[in-house]
């Protein structure tokens, strides 16, 4: 469900913004879902679903904390620890990349487009994966709570 709502449409979108070296076709959320919608399509915003569900249901599975509070707030953090990570891993699979390795990148990025750079598509990853968080932590809770009160 994540997958079909949330995770492919947004990934894409991400995705696109980021490999937007020049910043001259996406601006924004909302402008790169219409030019995609528009030249694309609507079912392009579903490339890749298939493989998205497969990763997404290794994600899912239960973590160890109690509060869905916790599992939201954990994983909006995890969406910006990891978003420099994987925009410059972004950067590197994208076909038009001459960079020679990660640094490479890294140092290009800082100098040409600023620290910024590093996070772009970090709202959609947080606005993609915060309620998953959230929703595994109550799931966990639940199952622990109703496993404790049958033993």
């Amino acid at each position: 469900m994540q997958a079909v709502t949330l995770v492919t449409p947004l990934e894409l979108v991400k995705i696109r913004q980021q490999t937007d070296l020049n910043r001259s076709k996406y601006r924004g959320m909302i402008s790169t879902i219409a030019s995609i919608v528009k030249e694309e399509g609507i079912l392009a915003m579903y490339k890749g679903l298939v493989p998205t569900i497969f990763r997404q249901s290794w994600g899912l599975a239960v973590k160890p904390q109690h509060y869905v509070a916790s599992g939201f707030l954990s994983n909006v953090l995890v969406g910006v620890l990891n978003s420099p990570p994987d925009v410059i891993k972004t950067r590197m699979q994208d076909q038009s990349a001459s960079y020679k390795n990660s640094w490479e990148c890294l140092k290009v990025m800082l100098k040409n487009e600023g620290p910024l750079s590093l996070f772009r598509g970090s709202l959609l990853r947080i606005i993609r994966i915060a309620p998953g968080g959230g929703i595994q932590f109550a799931t966990f809770e639940y199952l622990y709570r109703s496993l404790e009160n049958k033993v």
